[in-house]
């Protein structure tokens, strides 16, 4: 399997830069270029994407396009009318499931006026997602025939048991199936988010089906590796114990129980409109979670109190920024209202 992290230009931070020069009063200039060359940190041998093969895509606000062609067969300055512009950088399209297809780019808005010369430098992040699976002895024994089938509304794509390559997909919801010649068997889903990794190991169970997370993060992606044990359907989720703890959406449906919930720590410095999802972070007084690692949707966030000194101590994302991303476990009243959000309170015991 290869692996590589591209540095510097493969990140989640986004960056312009514009310069103004003096042009004629009748029109505006747009000219492009890459904030940083691209690198990389190799475990073997990988071909980065060129970035001459990018398409380029400039579009104006009314929706025409202007441009939409090869990154290096553009012009080198391309005269406009004075407006708002939509500019983004692709390496490849990217419309259904593929293998071994990282999708890398960047976008953004650019507006300018008339004798205007703007420069604009695109600072790339993998845009798609990828899962890669494995399967222990007891799975290969009870699916012993057919193959997993990856399912997303932009299409589906077959995993064959001895594939080692990862499956690259769309950013959103992912079915995971048993596929025979005879029938399809859903297992379970996953959202997962753009330039998410997922190293996932499917075992099986007679028993009650559960889920172990470990997850680590590198500057391109974040990578999660998972075991899920298939088995009978598990419905011992009732939120009195940790190993027993209900998610984030089945907690919002238990205003006023004291439950064990679990969820990622994706944020903080909340307020009744708005959750910070990137630090530094400057109030230690509580934290955002969610089901998914990488979430920036506050509305499905879960706002959590951190009113006790230990909790306060050990899950503040001032003084333990590594926390964000780590799922934790927390035993606590549910709210209907913590800024804003469904959330927990009276925070007494965590696990993580």
């Amino acid at each position: 399997m290869k692996r590589f992290v591209l540095m510097g230009v493969l990140s989640s931070i986004i960056m312009a830069s514009c310069t103004i020069g003096a042009l004629n009063e009748e029109g505006a200039s747009l000219s492009f270029s890459f904030a940083v060359p691209l690198k990389t940190t190799v475990t073997k041998a990988v071909s980065l994407p060129d970035t001459n093969s990018f398409i380029l895509l400039i579009r104006g606000n009314t929706g025409e396009t202007i441009y939409n062609g090869l990154y290096g067969s553009r012009p080198a300055e391309l005269t406009v009318p004075a407006g708002t512009y939509e500019v983004s950088v692709r390496s490849i399209e990217f419309e259904k499931p593929a293998f071994e297809t990282p999708q890398y780019g960047d976008s953004k808005v650019i507006v300018v006026s008339n004798g205007e010369k703007a420069s604009v430098a695109f600072l790339c992040k993998q845009l798609n997602s990828g899962m890669r699976f494995s399967f222990s002895e007891n799975f290969l024994k009870k699916y012993d025939n057919g193959r997993i089938l990856l399912e997303q509304e932009a299409g589906n794509l077959e995993y064959l048991f001895t594939e080692k390559r990862i499956a690259y997909l769309k950013a959103g919801n992912v079915g995971i199936n048993h596929k025979t010649s005879s029938a399809t068997t859903p297992l379970f889903s996953r959202i997962i988010g753009a330039g998410e990794i997922y190293n996932i190991t499917l075992d099986a169970s007679a028993a009650e089906s559960s889920s172990e997370f470990s997850i680590t993060v590198d500057t391109t992606v974040v990578r999660i590796n998972e075991r899920v044990i298939i088995g009978e359907e598990f419905s011992g989720a009732d939120g009195s114990s940790a190993q027993k703890a209900v998610s984030v959406s089945q907690a919002k449906n238990r205003i006023g129980d004291t439950l064990w919930v679990w969820g990622y720590i994706v944020g903080g410095d909340m307020s009744s409109s708005s959750v910070t999802f990137n630090g530094p972070f400057s109030k230690d007084s509580h934290i955002a979670i969610a089901e998914n690692a990488s979430e920036k949707n506050r509305d499905a966030c879960f706002s959590v109190e951190l009113s006790r000194a230990a909790i306060k101590s050990a899950l503040n994302l001032v003084s333990n920024p590594s926390n964000l991303g780590r799922k934790v476990f927390l035993k606590g009243v549910v709210v209907s209202s913590y800024f804003g959000l469904n959330g927990l309170k009276k925070v007494s015991e965590y696990s993580m």
